[in-house]
């Protein structure tokens, strides 16, 4: 049980927030519950549970993704705290400025890339569903977007706050 300063914490979150974490929820227990029926079906002999698995596979990939962006809003996506906390201001400043860029660049980058395999291969059916394949392909494409819109989102603040710090 969480405290009640934890539960006030967690209402603070902007809303996008809590419905991406929601949404990380809904579909972790998509990808046990289906995981788990395709188990019970294999080893029960029952019929028409092949697709468990490729839908347990779909929404693990959508909960990887998704995590991706939680982590990066809490800042807990490859950090190195230590390390930044024992650098002088200026040197976090200049840190934090190449963490906002690179994170803007790879987004770009993943961005140019979920769309191209969305244009080439998103109307291909699943296997076993056949289901278009751009189910799986969209989760790196608005992954992407995310995080571009959370670094630019963020250089903004930083811009900002250095406008306020300059005489």
């Amino acid at each position: 049980m969480g405290t009640i300063d934890d539960k006030r914490r967690a209402l603070r979150r902007p809303l996008p927030i809590r419905l991406l974490e929601g949404f990380g929820i809904v579909l972790l227990l998509l990808t046990l519950g289906a995981t788990l029926a395709g188990m019970l079906g294999r080893y029960l002999h029952l019929r028409n549970v092949e697709g468990s698995f490729e839908i347990a596979g779909l929404a693990f990939v959508w909960l990887t993704f998704i995590g991706t962006v939680i982590a990066e809003v809490r800042r807990e996506n490859v950090r190195f705290e230590g390390l930044i906390l024992l650098l002088p201001p200026v040197g976090r400043y200049v840190l934090e400025w190449v963490n906002l860029l690179v994170l803007l660049g790879v987004g770009l980058w993943l961005a140019n890339s979920g769309w191209s395999v969305l244009q080439q291969s998103g109307h291909v059916p699943t296997p076993v569903l056949r289901w278009p394949a751009g189910i799986l392909s969209s989760a790196l494409f608005s992954t992407a977007l995310m995080l571009v819109a959370l670094a630019v989102w963020r250089l903004a603040g930083l811009l900002k706050s250095s406008s306020k710090d300059s005489p």
